[in-house]
């Protein structure tokens, strides 16, 4: 299996490539990435190859037309044709999965949808190095699980390749964190959620059932978190920077501010290429009809902001839980724009954050739920309902999850560091290390070495289980 986790990565292709580019030149460096990116991109998914080669080269050409002399028509016919390509092509693979899903295509898509409008829009200009826009869409580090990057922050950085050996040991730090985020933390607490949900109903105990749920909410953070941290960290020893896709959800106090700090680069996405376009094209055609005595304003946010979470939802997967689930946070995004979701900002903290988990929490069991029924019955379990908790025989119940000390650990470090409790601790020691004081040196040697024993832990525990890819891999 592929993924940044896996050993034949950790031990073989991550140190042969890391070795081949730091010693390359700029143009060879440009060939080396291209190369180790088919490389990896075949290891996982050979046979959806040559899909993604022809929508390279398709959006390569399209990008050229847009950005040169055409007529006006021309340029809108070329925009809906390659929206709708590309689009259309990963609806295809979403609806009819039982045929494979290619990797990373949801990501590669919406990358290239951006670089067709930025483009359109004259945001950019049509990349002219086939070299350098094959490099940008195949880029092994981000093509997994994103983040979603537009072409714009990477253009200047693609060819100049600014490696030095402070960048490539922060990337280092940075993916030992995020490789200790999914093993010690996400790929832990799997052992507990997974049997969970796979019950062919949730024939559990309340108590277990708010301790299994709060589990998913921190195994699916660590886990995506961690795949982040470690793309940005690869990204970092290439020379190259992304943006930050995470920022302490769980401290959000309404859902308005959480989709401002999980999966940034999707929520920005959304945000610039659907909703703004959406809202905008909607108060045109509401402000044309002079019959309508009513808030236009809160009517035109309340459609589009119902018609970008459906699709988020959609973008996660065709079924009707992922629909519940963007329906719900839209729904919740809509109510804070009324005079009594306005009139909660001004309530104490406290409720404030517990309004904004209660939502996220609910979301969480439609989205990691196998079906609706599954989800309204785990969900009144949430409430208290013992009804139908009768022993059942082992073949039902097994494996029942089993809350071991690790597990345990698993749980209370995911709770201390879904906070910012771990930021705080870095910025002091930079602070400190910073200032040139006599800490200087042996800080950061405590932290180096704290950050060599996490990679050896992970890679110990990584040893002894099977390998576990990352959760948004599938989408």
């Amino acid at each position: 299996m592929i993924g940044f986790n896996s050993p034949l990565f950790l031990f073989l292709f991550l140190p042969l490539f890391m070795a081949l580019f730091y010693f390359a030149g700029k143009s060879g460096k440009l060939i080396i990435g291209i190369i180790s990116s088919l490389i990896f991109y075949a290891w996982g998914n050979l046979i959806f190859l040559p899909l993604m080669l022809g929508l390279i080269t398709m959006n390569y050409f399209l990008g050229r037309n847009l950005g040169g002399p055409i007529s006006r028509n021309k340029r809108s016919i070329l925009i809906i044709a390659g929206i709708l390509i590309n689009i259309g092509i990963l609806a295809f693979f979403k609806i009819w999965h039982g045929i494979g899903f290619p990797l990373g295509l949801s990501y590669v898509s919406f990358q290239l949808v951006s670089y067709l409008l930025d483009v359109k829009r004259k945001k950019i200009e049509g990349e002219e190095s086939f070299l350098k826009f094959a490099f940008y869409v195949l880029l092994f580090p981000k093509i997994l699980v994103g983040p979603i990057t537009r072409y714009g922050p990477l253009k200047e950085q693609i060819g100049k390749f600014d490696v030095t050996s402070e960048r490539v040991a922060a990337g280092i730090r940075r993916f030992i964190i995020g490789l200790a985020k999914k093993i010690l933390i996400a790929d832990l607490l799997a052992k507990i959620i997974t049997p969970v949900f796979n019950l062919p109903k949730p024939f559990i105990a309340p108590w277990l059932a708010w301790f299994v749920l709060v589990s998913f909410a921190l195994q699916l953070y660590f886990d995506f978190s961690g795949y982040t941290d470690m793309a940005i960290g690869l990204g970092q020893m290439m020379g190259v920077q992304f943006l930050e896709n995470f920022n302490f959800p769980y401290i959000s106090k309404s859902i308005s501010e959480f989709w401002r700090r999980w999966h940034i680069s999707l929520s920005s996405w959304f945000r610039d290429y659907l909703f703004l376009p959406l809202s905008y094209a909607i108060s045109n055609r509401v402000n044309k009809q002079s019959y309508l005595h009513i808030k236009t304003e809160f009517i035109i946010n309340f459609i589009a902001i119902i018609i970008t979470f459906l699709l988020t939802g959609l973008w996660h997967g065709v079924t009707w839980n992922y629909l519940a689930w963007g329906m719900l946070h839209g729904s919740a995004i809509v109510f804070e724009r009324t005079r009594l979701g306005k009139r909660l900002r001004s309530y104490w903290a406290p409720i404030q954050h517990i309004y904004a988990m209660v939502i996220i929490l609910i979301g969480w069991v439609f989205f990691r739920s196998p079906d609706i029924h599954f989800a309204l019955r785990y969900l009144l379990r949430l409430a208290g309902d013992t009804r139908g908790l009768s022993p059942l025989v082992f073949q039902v119940t097994n494996p029942l999850p089993i809350i071991d000390p690790s597990v345990i650990l698993a749980f209370i470090l995911g709770i201390v560091f879904c906070i910012p409790f771990g930021k705080w601790i870095e910025q002091m020691i930079r602070r400190l290390v910073k200032n040139g004081s006599v800490m200087r040196l042996p800080l950061q040697i405590i932290y180096d070495v704290s950050i060599f024993l996490l990679f050896a832990t992970s890679v110990a525990a990584l040893v002894s289980s099977s390998f576990a890819p990352g959760i948004y891999g599938k989408f």
